[in-house]
C-alpha cells in the first residue's frame, strides 16, 4: 500500500493559521491607527474652531477707566460721555480706532453716532464722537502690550442728552465684535458725573 497525497484543505497546518491570524492583526492595527489619527485630527480642528470663535466673538477692547458724564450747563443734562479704552491682551493684532463704530440707544431711538472730522479733537462737534487723548503713539492704532489707551468723547446732540433718571446704552463696535455699556443717569447730575455702568 503506497502513501499518496490527498487533495483539499486537510493539510492546513497550525503555522499557516498563525500567519493568517498575524496578517489579520496587522491589518486591524493599521486600520485602528488610521481611525484614531482621524479622531485626534478632528478633535484638534474642533478645538481650533472653538478658540477662534471665542476670540472673534469677544471684543478686543477693554474699559481702562470709569465712564464719566459731562454736564451741559445750559440744559442741566449730561451732554457728553468720556470713556477710555485699551487693547485686550491676547486679542490679536493692532486695532485701528478710525474703524470704530459708535451706536447710541435710549428709550426712544437707536442710531449711529458719526465720527468727528478730524477724529482727534479736544472738543468733538455736537452729535459726533472723537478721540481727545491717546496714551502712547499719536496715531489711530491701539497696540497690544504697550499700555496704550485712547480717551473717547461722545458729544450728544441736544435732543439726545441724558436727563436725570433716564436710561441709556451705547455700543463700541470694532470690526467683527462689540462692547456695550448701559446705565441710568442719577437724580443729581454734577459737572462731572461718575456713571456706574454694567456690561
Amino acid at each position: 500500500m503506497g502513501i499518496g497525497f490527498r487533495s483539499g484543505g486537510e493539510g492546513f497546518t497550525g503555522l499557516e493559521a498563525a500567519i493568517v491570524l498575524l496578517a489579520f492583526i496587522v491589518v486591524a492595527s493599521v486600520f485602528s491607527y488610521i481611525i484614531l489619527g482621524a479622531g485626534f485630527f478632528s478633535v484638534q480642528k474642533s478645538q481650533e474652531v472653538i478658540h477662534s470663535a471665542v476670540e472673534s466673538s469677544s471684543s478686543p477692547l477693554v474699559l481702562e477707566t470709569p465712564i464719566y458724564g459731562i454736564k451741559n450747563k445750559s440744559s442741566g443734562n449730561i451732554g457728553s460721555l468720556m470713556i477710555s479704552v485699551g487693547k485686550k491682551y491676547g486679542s490679536g493684532s493692532v486695532l485701528d480706532m478710525s474703524s470704530l463704530t459708535v451706536i447710541w440707544s435710549d428709550k426712544e431711538d437707536v442710531f449711529i453716532v458719526p465720527k468727528s472730522d478730524p477724529l482727534y479733537s479736544v472738543n468733538p462737534a455736537t452729535g459726533t464722537w472723537g478721540i481727545t487723548d491717546k496714551q502712547g503713539d499719536q496715531d489711530y492704532l491701539l497696540d497690544l502690550g504697550c499700555g496704550e489707551y485712547a480717551t473717547l468723547v461722545i458729544n450728544l446732540s441736544p435732543g439726545k442728552e441724558i436727563s436725570k433718571g433716564n436710561s441709556f446704552r451705547f455700543e463700541l463696535m470694532p470690526p467683527g465684535s462689540s462692547i456695550s455699556f448701559g446705565g441710568v443717569a442719577p437724580i443729581k447730575i454734577d459737572d462731572v458725573t461718575y456713571l456706574y455702568l454694567n456690561n
